[in-house]
């Protein structure tokens, strides 16, 4: 193999075990604390979000959206390639 070859695949093998490792964990959480009944969706409000500087400017549309790409999308992204993942994040 080339450098650009091997490169990449070794790259690949790390972000593979990433996404097992610390990403996957953390949008599965998400994805109960907020999406939960009775979860944090259901309770954060505008106003909230207005009265945190940091937070100030998102609206709760924006985050819901947001986190249905998370929790939704990218959950289900993931979820459907673990097993082609999890042979990637062995080899890192």
């Amino acid at each position: 193999m080339n450098s650009l070859e091997l490169n990449t695949v070794s790259r690949a093998f790390v972000v593979a075990k990433k996404i097992l490792d610390e990403v996957k964990p953390a949008i599965d959480s998400l994805n109960v604390i907020y999406d939960s009944q009775g979860g944090v969706k259901s309770s954060v409000t505008q106003e909230e979000l207005d009265a945190i500087a940091s937070f100030s400017g998102i609206t709760k549309a924006q985050l819901d959206d947001g986190l249905y790409a998370l929790t939704a999308g990218i959950k289900g992204v993931v979820d459907g390639a673990f097993s082609q993942l999890s042979q990637l994040a062995a080899r890192a």
